[in-house]
């Protein structure tokens, strides 16, 4: 029994050791197993607190470009980037803005928004004629003062901005202010504007921006009529009504200086009978009588893609005040998907018979009554295959353009007998965008002379153009 026993006392003690061996052995490896999954876990916890970090980051960044892109209702700051993406967000062309129409993503300071455009073009001329024009150089600052001061200006340099004959074909170059402005925001329907205005006569003269744009040659009714870019200093109101739940009713009223053409001598501002309303365009420091003009313009959208309008301007351009010169105009902008329908039209009717009465010379170079008008269709398109071949060059943001406008300009009857001078130009192009805002054009104007005065010439002309905000 003792032997029994003695064996049984010796074989417990050694399966003790052996399973403690284990269990020690055990302990240690799940001692080692837990301390890989913790440090496994810190790892993981480190690797989340980064993630976490770096969302935040792209979380700030994003709320900073939707904020640059889209800002703010007015009252809260960002007005003329909230302005600008409106027309991202309801997919309306460009021309359906006005001068906030424009990719406002660059800001310094609080809510000061810098940037700008060029415009850079080839002209090969019939008339042998052939050149290059670093045409425009504009820069812009907009800046959301407050929650209801709001200021804008756009320098423009045109043809090297040099005062001698550096320009193209013995031009001089051109500096000025195109527009200064100071708004007081009130509520939709009325604010104020005071400053060198952006003349509301007709849309193109508000959206006339070289990348806005499918053609580089502006329309000719919008340089002998309507003198774009027509600028002037003075002040007024603007604002907005919503007749339904589709429609809207935008307008502007401005009192002006207006435009001086004739002086007390009988001289004129200009020696070209095309040339007279455009030499004589609106002042910016001071007219020369004492009678303000008024330009206005009234939009109506009655629904989501189509926009047609009227303006006016009005006033004395002689300094004895007797002679008024009154501009009308009609415009419309039409969207359907990749479709476009512009168009313009413009009649002058100005008096010459105040100071100016029987003098045939002078006469000769102001027109009674001149009209104009373009109309211009375009069609967005990208080629599929063209994505598939390189779709580094041809994204998703790229595309073509197809365009034709035809356009014409009466400028009416000259003195005695000198007849009319009646221009047709028709101007078939296509342009690639490689994003929204740059954009290459080419071009050809086929230019038709009628009237007793004009002789068919060789003067068309094929246009390489590049153009592009910064």
């Amino acid at each position: 029994m003792k032997k029994y026993l003695f064996a049984f006392v010796c074989l417990f003690i050694f399966t003790s050791g052996i399973v403690n061996s284990y269990a020690q052995e055990g302990d240690e490896f799940l001692n080692a197993k837990i301390e890989a999954m913790e440090k496994q876990l810190q790892d993981l916890k480190e690797q989340f607190q980064k993630q976490q970090e770096i969302s935040k980051v792209e979380k700030q960044e994003f709320l900073t470009l939707k904020k640059d892109l889209k800002g703010f209702a007015p009252g809260e700051g960002d007005y003329w980037a909230k302005k600008a993406f409106e027309l991202q967000e309801k997919g309306l062309a460009p021309t359906f803005g006005k001068q906030y129409a424009k990719p406002f993503l660059r800001r310094f300071g609080r809510n000061t928004y810098v940037g700008g455009y060029m415009d850079h073009e080839l002209v090969f001329d019939e008339g042998g004629n052939d050149f290059f024009d670093q045409h425009r150089l504009i820069p812009f600052i907009y800046s959301d003062v407050s929650d209801r001061i709001k200021f804008a200006t756009e320098i423009e340099f045109e043809h090297g901005g040099t005062d001698g004959p550096g320009g193209v074909l013995g031009q001089s170059g051109e500096m000025k202010i195109e527009f200064a402005t100071l708004d007081f925001l009130i509520n939709d329907a009325i604010n104020y504007r005071g400053g060198i205005i952006l003349s509301p006569l007709g849309k193109y003269n508000l959206v006339h921006d070289s990348p806005l744009q499918d053609l580089a040659i502006r329309p000719m009714v919008n340089r002998n009529i309507i003198p774009t870019t027509l600028s002037e200093a003075g002040m007024g109101f603007f604002g907005t009504f919503y007749p339904t739940e589709l429609s809207k009713l935008d307008y502007e009223i401005y009192l002006v200086n207006g435009f001086q053409a004739l002086q007390d001598d009988g001289e004129q501002a200009t020696s070209s009978a095309e040339g007279f309303i455009r030499s004589s365009r609106g002042s910016l420091k001071a007219d020369n009588n004492t009678n303000f003009a008024v330009v206005g313009r009234l939009a109506y959208s009655p629904f989501l893609g189509l926009e047609f309008a009227g303006s006016f301007h009005t006033g004395t351009i002689d300094e004895r005040n007797r002679n008024r010169q009154t501009i009308v105009a009609l415009d419309w902008t039409y969207q359907k998907g990749a479709f476009e329908l512009v168009g313009e039209m413009a009649k002058t009717m100005t008096d010459r018979d105040g100071t100016v009465s029987t003098g045939e010379e002078v006469s000769d170079l102001i027109a009674q009554d001149s009209f104009g008008y373009y109309i211009e269709p375009r069609y967005h398109f990208m080629p599929g295959l063209l994505q598939d071949i390189a779709p580094t060059f041809f994204n998703e943001f790229s595309t073509f353009t197809a365009v034709l406008r035809f356009g014409a300009t009466d400028m009416g009857n000259f003195g005695y007998d000198k007849g009319k001078i009646r221009r047709t130009r028709i101007t078939p192009g296509i342009n690639y965008r490689y994003t929204e805002d740059t954009v290459f054009k080419a071009e050809y104007l086929i230019n038709l002379e009628h009237g007793r005065e004009l002789e068919e010439v060789s003067n068309n002309q094929l246009v390489f153009s590049v153009s592009t905000y910064f």
